[in-house]
C-alpha cells in the first residue's frame, strides 16, 4: 500500500500544534537578530565568543540554532552585541515575525541573510504564502 504524501499546507498546519515548531521559530528569530546586530557592529564570532567567555565553537552552535537558551543566556547575548532583549506575549491570533518561506533555505547560513528578508505577517498571510509555493508554475 503506497503512502500517501501529505501537502506542505498540511504539514505545516500539524507542525504549529506542537510546541517544538514554536520553540525553534524563537530560537530562530532570537539567532538571527543577534546575528544582525553583531554584523552592524562589525563582531566577530571570535570577539563574541570573548564578550561572553566562551569558545567560538559555541557561538558557532548559536548561530546554527542548535542551542535552547535560558532568559540569562539570551540578555547576555544580546547585551554582547550591543542589544537589549525585550519579551512579548502576544494572542496566537495576532501577527507573527518569520523569515520568508523562499522556497526552502538552509537556516543555518544566517549570513546570506538580510535585513529585507524579513516582513511580519499575520496567520492568513501565511497560508496564503504557503498556497502560492504549493501552486503549479504558470
Amino acid at each position: 500500500m503506497a503512502k500517501k504524501i501529505k501537502s506542505l499546507q498540511t504539514l505545516l498546519s500539524e507542525a504549529k500544534k506542537r510546541d517544538s515548531y514554536w520553540v525553534a521559530c524563537a530560537i530562530s528569530t532570537f539567532t538571527e537578530e543577534i546575528h544582525k546586530l553583531a554584523e552592524q557592529g562589525n563582531i566577530s564570532r571570535a570577539e563574541l565568543a570573548r564578550r561572553l567567555g566562551t569558545s567560538p565553537a559555541y557561538v558557532t552552535k548559536i548561530f546554527g540554532g542548535n542551542a535552547n537558551f535560558t532568559v540569562e543566556t539570551m540578555v547576555r547575548l544580546a547585551r554582547a552585541v550591543g542589544g537589549q532583549l525585550h519579551l512579548h506575549v502576544s494572542p496566537q491570533e495576532y501577527e507573527v515575525t518569520l523569515i520568508q518561506a523562499a522556497p526552502v533555505r538552509k537556516l543555518k547560513s544566517f549570513s546570506s541573510f538580510g535585513a529585507d528578508e524579513y516582513r511580519t505577517v499575520s496567520t492568513t498571510q501565511i497560508e496564503e504564502d504557503v498556497d502560492e509555493i504549493l501552486a503549479p508554475a504558470a
